[in-house]
């Protein structure tokens, strides 16, 4: 999901600067062509635009993200230029509306594109209204409502396929759980968030006892039966705060966030014990082994992982069916 993220946000970036570019380039200039007419509002109407623009890709570049906020201040500043340059000038002037048009869905949401849209072609509507023919009025109206239109379906259609490629990223294609990427992007943000304000997070990972031997003797469409249902019975169990994952196989990963180690086995024993009453194959009970490892300071993700990976491991090796938790580094190097 991050990879994603980043990626769209670095497309808004581009998408900041490149509107300050082309402001500088296509609008500075008619800021000293019409003051040097003698039309100093309009010379401000533009210079306020270039202003911004150039204020919005500097923000931008200072934080190293474009934020919401830039964004939808540039979608205002293009949509309201842009009426102000129509109004304040021969309604052939209207043609600078069709860029913002088009602007609004790059940098809003489709619906919130849409609004912006809708309210810059009625700010437009008195201009029509002057026009010498009926014909001419419906015409500047139509090809906005045109071009508006058809940005929104191409914004649409391009916005339902970002999810849809977010989720391929970030879910399991069997179980419909948080994959890998997914879980360590919430390790991650968990990581940060002891860094800032020491909020506790543990992990708990657990492994379905003897599962090859249900791939083996009933086939990989009964595994995937069972894996399903206990991506279905975490996902009931767990806490709304907690954050499951398939990491592989039959191994599954429970984030269980402001949560020390002593609340987590706790949880982890809960989990154990409705797998135990819960989870069938058809010669009947499952079980699973846990390991639970705290996040410690300045511990990396790998290093996180690997102790509650490890704490299964031990599991197994105590018989299975149980929950081992994993001693924090500095217990271990005491």
């Amino acid at each position: 999901m991050p990879m994603l993220t980043d990626s769209k946000n670095k497309f808004q970036r581009g998408l900041v600067y490149l509107f300050a570019i082309l402001a500088s380039l296509g609008i500075a200039p008619f800021v000293v062509i019409r003051y040097m007419n003698g039309q100093v509002v309009n010379a401000m109407v533009d210079l306020a635009i270039v202003t911004v623009a150039l204020g919005s890709a500097g923000y931008t570049w200072w934080r190293g993200q474009a934020t919401q906020l830039i964004s939808n201040i540039t979608a205002a500043l293009y949509s309201a230029g842009a009426v102000a340059v129509a109004h304040l000038n021969e309604p052939i002037f209207v043609f600078w509306l069709f860029p913002a048009l088009l602007a609004n869905f790059f940098l809003l949401k489709p619906n919130a594109g849409l609004l912006a849209n809708i309210l810059a072609i009625l700010a437009i509507l008195p201009i029509a209204a002057k026009l010498e023919t009926s014909t001419q009025m419906f015409a500047m109206i139509s090809s906005l409502l045109i071009c508006g239109s058809m940005a929104y379906s191409f914004a649409l259609l391009t916005s339902r396929q970002q999810a849809s490629l977010q989720s391929y990223a970030t879910q399991d294609a069997l179980t419909h759980l948080g994959n890998r990427r997914a879980m360590n992007d919430e390790m991650q943000m968990s990581i940060d968030d002891f860094a800032r304000n020491q909020t506790p997070a543990t992990l708990i990972v657990l492994d379905l006892d003897f599962f090859k031997m249900v791939n083996d003797k009933y086939g990989h469409s009964v595994g995937d039966g069972v894996l399903i249902d206990l991506a279905g019975l975490l996902n009931k169990r767990v806490r709304k705060t907690d954050r499951v994952f398939r990491f592989g196989g039959e191994e599954f990963v429970v984030l269980a966030r402001n949560t020390g180690l002593e609340d987590a086995a706790v949880i982890a024993e809960q989990l154990r014990v409705q797998i135990e009453l819960e989870l069938r194959d058809p010669e009947g009970t499952l079980t699973a082994s846990f390991g639970l490892a705290q996040l410690a300071a300045d511990e990396k993700l790998e290093d996180w992982f690997n102790r509650a990976d490890k704490a299964v491991y031990q599991a197994k090796q105590q018989g299975r069916n149980c929950v081992v938790a994993a001693a924090s580094p500095a217990a271990v190097l005491n």
